[in-house]
């Protein structure tokens, strides 16, 4: 049976509070690593657990007054630390998340943003996290009765932490997506269908501004795409999908009989390095996991598999027969 994403929540505060306290035995250290490579989320979780633990620690700071309310939090390495979550369990990031709901202004906004090459993760006040991907950028904006995400541009995964009387909603474009507790993806790029991913729950999607457009419900291990001129369309995706299709949490892009030429234009959203790809040999297909900061290394294997000639320059590489 799969685990769901609130277990593997719970795992990684148990983890990230053992990790902190700096006495893991050296069993507890090799249990550590099995956990973190025996599930593709695993890692992912782990590192939205340090983000919220690391907003804990200032939320503490309240007392002394030396707290400004704020919601940036990003996901730093952490040493060790005096500050330990209570029970150790996913209750105490919950805490955290009702502290930083007081601190905060209701309406107030706040932008995020990560560069290219880049990821982010930020710790909601209400105990929901968002994983930024590369070159992204989103507004947030909470009331007492809703809670708003502009994604800009670019590709976030959502954790939301379940409230039946406040809905959290993504609005991409002309795309609105609405949950009340569960796991997705949304992708907006330029000249590209808005995309979703479930990984957990039910959504629902709505197009803005047509009339009497009817909502799309989905949900877990469905995709959504949202073509700009034509109708929502969704289909089922099987575990190792989505897994690939959330490589990037952990600097991976992964391909399954991937077109040249479209891997390349992945690539250009990681890294300034640009893989220019002859149209004679664009069609020709790649399949695997390769680092997203690294255009030349994926550009090199691809060569070497489909027999074709390589020309690495200064900021290019480029890719013929």
């Amino acid at each position: 049976m799969r685990t769901s994403s609130q277990e593997i929540d719970r795992q990684a505060a148990e983890w990230v509070t053992k990790v902190d306290a700096g006495t893991l035995t050296p069993a507890e250290q090799a249990n550590f690593a099995s956990w973190l490579t025996a599930d593709v989320r695993h890692l992912g979780a782990y590192g939205r657990a340090e983000a919220v633990l690391a907003r804990l620690d200032r939320l503490r700071a309240v007392g002394s007054g030396a707290l400004q309310p704020e919601l940036h939090a990003t996901a730093p390495v952490l040493t060790r630390r005096r500050v330990m979550l209570t029970g150790g369990t996913a209750a105490g990031l919950a805490a955290a998340g009702v502290i930083g709901a007081i601190l905060w202004q209701g309406g107030s906004r706040e932008d995020f943003a990560t560069d290219i090459g880049n990821t982010r993760v930020v710790a909601l006040p209400d105990g929901s996290v968002v994983t930024l991907n590369t070159n992204s950028r989103m507004s947030v904006r909470f009331a007492k009765n809703v809670r708003k995400i502009d994604l800009v541009q670019g590709e976030a995964l959502f954790n939301v932490a379940k409230n039946k009387e406040r809905p959290f909603i993504v609005f991409a474009g002309d795309t609105q997506v609405r949950a009340v507790g569960t796991s997705f993806t949304v992708r907006h790029l330029q000249q590209r269908p808005i995309q979703v991913l479930v990984q957990e729950g039910v959504v629902e999607i709505t197009r803005r501004g047509i009339p009497n457009a009817v909502p799309v419900r989905a949900k877990a291990d469905t995709q959504i795409m949202v073509p700009h001129n034509a109708s929502i369309s969704t289909r089922a995706v099987t575990y190792s999908q989505a897994a690939r299709n959330l490589a990037w949490q952990y600097g991976q892009i992964a391909f399954d009989n991937e077109e040249l030429a479209d891997a390349a234009e992945e690539f250009a959203r990681y890294s300034k390095t640009k893989i220019i790809v002859d149209p004679a040999v664009g069609k020709r297909t790649i399949t695997g996991l390769f680092a997203s900061n690294d255009p030349v290394g994926f550009a090199k294997a691809a060569a070497a598999v489909l027999n074709l000639r390589l020309e690495v320059g200064t900021d290019e590489v480029r890719i013929d027969r």
